[in-house]
């Protein structure tokens, strides 16, 4: 025992516990103290029986040496503390140069473990100012993973571990996949193998069997977890075809297994994966489906997004197919069936794939679209979005739509815009500016729309009280509903990323806009029950029947009504419609030209005027 201890023992001036502790604590010792941290022993006091500590905060502090016995734990003197009280500027240069290191220092004073918090109070506000903290150790913690000599926590309530010095790395990594809670992570798992396919240099039957283990996981978890499955699949074949001198068993799943067990999740699934890893899976599709396989992807085209198409569309083109690609799109167009993503692929592409549908009739296709996307489920909504942003932000897109096209398809499309609840005022106002600034002679639509706003509204006694019970449902449901979707969406956080956000915020314009729009069609609103109308020009109230000038083609007969009457099956059109407002005011005899789907025109005569029998 230290002669100073035995001098203090033998006068009764500490106890022989007090003496052991004291031991470990000779002046020069470092030292840790529970609240005044991390210390340095700088004497004993044998006079007034006190130790003399040098503390971060508080230099030559004094404690009864019964106390510090008790209270202070002996730290090597290159430990993290201790380098952090004599050599702090050499612990934040390593924190610039080498946080590895620093982490790894850490660690090694803590029996190689410690948790988040630990550590962070270790680190802050002395080696690392407080304020930049956070943004260097998310970047250490990017570096620790790609160190399989670490083990990150996911959560902060799990400890931060650094393995032995005499580790096998292969272990750590197999060790890291197997310890990966779900499929997602253990796709990182095995990319992290792949990425440090050197630590298998003489452990290639590892990488065999881990192979194995992976086709056993996938296989379990296709069912509940579809999209992760397929990319361990695609991993999985990646990882084997590192390994020499090796065959994969003929009797392991395939990707193309797996798309021809569930077609049905093949669109969700293109969607999650990454760019790499779809052009993989297309590369499949010949394996899954034999001879039918373009037309099954062709299939998979209206439920995919944008994105897909895009690599749908490339994909083909790449294996010779395009011709079958375009003929689609050709007749989702003739058929009206095409959705927003699919006509936004045709505007990004029109001066590449899509050359040859790009016809200005597609201008009426994408109005059609917008329309109908707005008033349905979210995944629509989503997609006329990107439609949307699409024709309001490409300068060229309006002018190569209308470029050719006759003046009745261009005023059709104008008149559409000005109406479209799919744009704010002010990108409405400059999209219909683009179509006036080549066309000036539409700016009479412009104007017609400004006076009709204060003109009386007919409308039908029934459509009236329809609209008044939508009016009612859109003030009392639709709009609070909308407000709470928004609050609900903002809580989720980084607005720029938070698609439910955006959502609810283009859809409170929508609804912004036909509260607008139905308040002041309500206060015009004139109701009728077409009783007695002038049978001697077409007028509102009026059946009519028109034939073809040529003498070619069926006849139409049209019942003309209120503002808000539309039944096409029946017959029935608006007189504000385009066909109503076309032959409005006509007589028997007059000649009209009705536009045609593939953008040309037909003459028809009307033959004659009745008056319409509810």
């Amino acid at each position: 025992m230290h002669p100073d201890l035995e001098k203090l023992l033998g006068r009764g001036k500490i106890e022989q516990a007090t003496a052991e502790q004291l031991e470990e604590l000779t002046p020069g010792t470092f030292c840790q103290h529970k609240s005044w941290g991390v210390g340095k022993v700088a004497d004993w006091d044998r006079l007034n029986v006190k130790v003399v500590v040098d503390f971060e905060e508080k230099p030559g502090h004094e404690l009864g040496m019964k106390f510090a016995g008790i209270s202070l734990t002996p730290i090597a003197e290159d430990s993290f503390l201790a380098k952090r009280l004599t050599s702090l500027e050499e612990l934040q240069d390593m924190a610039k140069a080498d946080p590895i290191a620093l982490v790894g220092l850490a660690l090694s004073s803590h029996n190689d473990r410690l948790y988040l918090d630990a550590l962070e109070a270790m680190i802050k506000g002395t080696v690392i100012p407080e304020g930049k903290y956070k943004s260097w150790w998310e970047s250490t913690k990017k570096k620790l993973r790609e160190d399989n000599q670490f083990i990150v926590p996911a959560k902060r309530t799990e400890p931060l571990e650094m393995r032995g010095k005499d580790f096998d790395p292969s272990e750590g990594l197999i060790d890291d996949f197997r310890e990966a809670r779900d499929l997602k992570a253990k796709v990182k798992a095995v990319e992290a193998i792949i990425k440090d396919i050197a630590a298998f240099k003489d452990h290639q039957q590892k990488l065999v069997d881990l192979a194995d283990e992976i086709t056993d996981i996938a296989k379990k978890g296709v069912k509940l977890q579809y999209a992760p499955a397929v990319e361990l699949i695609l991993i999985r074949e990646e990882l084997q075809s590192k390994l020499k001198d090796y065959t994969a068993p003929e009797t392991q799943i395939t990707v193309a297994e797996i798309l021809a067990a569930d077609e049905s999740a093949i669109p969700g699934l293109f969607e999650d994966l990454s760019l790499t890893r779809l052009r993989q899976v297309l590369k499949s599709f010949a394996s899954a489906f034999g001879d039918e396989w373009v037309d099954k992807l062709l299939g998979l085209v209206p439920e995919c997004n944008l994105r897909s198409i895009s690599e749908i569309a490339n994909y083909l083109d790449s294996v010779g197919e395009k011709d079958a690609f375009v003929g689609y799109i050709k007749e989702g167009l003739q058929q009206r069936t095409l959705a927003s993503d699919a006509l936004a692929w045709i505007c990004r592409e029109r001066k590449g794939l899509a050359e040859s549908v790009f016809t200005p009739t597609l201008s009426l296709n994408v109005m059609s679209s917008l329309e109908s996307d707005q008033l349905n489920d979210e995944g629509a909504v989503r997609s006329a979005n990107r439609l949307r942003d699409l024709v309001a932000d490409d300068r060229k897109l309006i002018p190569d739509l209308i470029e050719g096209a006759n003046i009745n398809t261009i005023r059709n499309f104008t008149g559409r815009l000005i109406n479209s609840a799919s744009f704010d005022e002010l990108t409405r106002k400059s999209l219909v500016a683009r179509v006036i600034k080549l066309h000036s002679n539409v700016q009479d639509l412009l104007n017609k729309r400004e006076q009709k706003e204060d003109e009386a509204l007919i409308v039908s006694e029934e459509s009236l009280i329809e609209r008044k019970a939508a009016y009612d449902k859109l003030i009392k449901e639709e709009i609070p509903q909308n407000r709470e979707d928004i609050k609900i969406a903002r809580s989720y956080g980084d607005l720029r990323e938070n698609f439910e956000y955006k959502s609810a915020k283009d859809y409170q314009r929508i609804l912004m806009k036909r509260q607008g729009d139905w308040e002041r069609d309500l206060k015009n609103a004139q109701p009728t029950d077409f009783s007695d109308p002038d049978t001697s020009l077409v007028s509102i109230g009026t059946v009519v029947t028109l034939d073809p000038s040529d003498g070619e083609g069926e006849k139409l007969a049209y019942t003309v009504l209120g503002a808000w009457d539309s039944d096409p099956d029946r017959g029935i059109i608006a007189y504000l419609s385009e066909r109503g407002n076309e032959i409005l005011g006509k007589a028997t005899g007059d000649e009209v030209e009705f536009p045609l789907g593939d953008g040309e025109t037909k003459k028809y005569k009307i033959t004659s005027i009745s008056a319409y029998q509810s």
